[in-house]
């Protein structure tokens, strides 16, 4: 029997999460049901509960904890690069970030006889990766023991927003009398609600992205 490999492994685990997310923004968390995810990832139900044994709340629990990792990661990055954008621009584009999560539904595509199906079989359009994070905030309002997994992230974004924002004050882009933490619950704090926004309007907004970051500029000293 040929050895599985970390990266096989990696590949089916990421693709049944996408297929899950997709189900979930669709359905809702409770009408989304594991014949569907299943039927959706291109795998058989043994296979989907080999990863996932617990089924569909051990799914729940992983997607919501994991719903912001896309975006918080392309900020942490954002530290680590020599030349950082301006502010303006790196808002914008968190935001519009959030808007699809950074298109995290796509699972990579696998060769295996047990997921034959394309890589846009699991691809969820930015309507349906609205639909999940509003889907998410009313998991969290009815099912207060998942709150803790979904704060693990909150609390990452802000965390990384802190540390880009020592950046620029380290480059002078950001007045250095400027509490890191403050400054990034304000910028925080713009974004979430910008999200918001886009859920009730139905429209992406970038326009009102691009104006709040320019206030929010001026709010930082610059």
């Amino acid at each position: 029997m040929p050895r599985v490999t970390q990266s096989h492994r990696d590949r089916q685990t990421a693709r049944i999460l996408a297929a899950a997310q997709l189900c979930f923004a669709r359905r809702g968390f409770d009408g989304a049901s594991m014949d569907e995810i299943v039927a959706k990832a291109g795998m058989s139900s043994s296979t989907v509960y080999r990863y996932f044994p617990e089924g569909k709340s051990s799914l729940v629990r992983t997607v919501i904890g994991r719903v912001m990792d896309p975006v918080v990661d392309w900020i942490a990055g954002l530290a680590e690069v020599d030349e950082l954008p301006s502010f303006e621009d790196v808002f914008v584009t968190a935001v519009e970030r959030s808007w699809v999560f950074g298109r995290p539904f796509s699972g990579e595509a696998d060769a295996s006889p047990e997921a034959e199906s394309s890589e846009s079989s699991v691809a969820a359009p930015a309507s349906d990766q609205i639909d999940l994070m509003v889907g998410v905030w009313a998991e969290l309002a009815r099912r207060p023991d998942l709150r803790e997994v979904y704060a693990d992230g909150y609390v990452r974004v802000r965390g990384e927003i802190a540390r880009v924002v020592r950046q620029w004050q380290g480059r002078g882009v950001i007045a250095g009398g400027i509490d890191p933490d403050e400054a990034a619950a304000v910028i925080h704090n713009a974004a979430v609600g910008l999200i918001i926004q886009r859920t009730v309007t139905g429209e992406l907004g970038r326009a009102d992205a691009a104006t709040t970051a320019h206030a929010v500029t001026r709010l930082l000293g610059l």
